[in-house]
């Protein structure tokens, strides 16, 4: 069998990336269950809008999403709005030959003619191939800055999902269930440093997780509070790390 392809832009996978790594909790488990079933070809729809506040996971989950795919040698498309300049509306035709269509950042998505049409031409062409696409935006679809009614009405009949703020209660327990799934002891009293001393944003948080994995077996060193002291450190030094 041929290995799954993927046309990408600005995306490296890897395996910190992962729906399972995702935080799971009871403000997430109908979205959690939802994603998984569309990887496994048996979704709500066919068209997920994916939409949530910053900070929140939801390119996150974009990306995990699409590594099940390809994991399952699904053969893929992704592409991301937050920097259009490396991207043009030709990039796409054929699309909705693929088995799925990723799309980061649609609130991103310039403002012209050329674009909007091109756009309304994939999601027409992905319903009549039956090709998935799963968009991710920062706002509702209908506040979306879309000129064409045509390609705003399509966007308006995907099936929403909104990616929920985690209530502060469920954060302690969510943040030390994801790390487990990740192989990482983290004690009562990691957690409390973590929430009180780093950004409570989802998305933050699973970066960290990632990170702390790394340097933890970096530095051959158990998971303490000294650690990531240590890594926070790191951090302030080399921002751009």
């Amino acid at each position: 069998m041929s290995s799954p392809k993927q046309l990408h832009l600005d995306i490296k996978l890897d395996d910190s990336i992962h729906l399972s790594k995702f935080i799971f909790c009871d403000s997430t488990k109908f979205l959690i269950t939802s994603l998984e079933d569309f990887i496994n070809d048996n979704p709500l729809s066919h068209f997920i809008y994916l939409w949530g506040n910053e900070g929140v996971g939801k390119n996150y989950l974009l990306r995990a999403v699409n590594q099940g795919h390809l994991e399952r040698e699904k053969n893929t498309a992704f592409l991301t709005f937050s920097n259009s300049k490396k991207i043009s509306p030709d990039m796409f035709k054929g699309l909705e030959k693929l088995h799925a269509v990723f799309l980061e950042n649609v609130h991103l998505l310039p403002q012209s003619y050329e674009w909007e049409e091109a756009f309304f031409n994939l999601v027409e062409g992905c319903m009549k191939e039956n090709c998935k696409l799963f968009l991710t935006a920062d706002r509702v679809a209908k506040l979306l800055k879309i000129n064409l009614p045509d390609l705003k009405s399509r966007l308006l009949a995907f099936t929403a999902l909104e990616v929920p703020e985690i209530k502060e209660e469920e954060k302690a327990s969510a943040l030390k269930e994801a790390a487990l799934r990740r192989g990482i002891d983290l004690g009562n009293k990691e957690v409390r440093y973590i929430l009180t001393h780093t950004s409570r944003s989802l998305s933050d948080l699973l970066r960290l997780l990632s990170d702390l994995d790394s340097f933890s077996l970096e530095k051959q060193r158990k998971l303490t509070i000294v650690l990531i002291k240590e890594l926070l450190a790191t951090r302030d030094n080399n921002p751009n790390t």
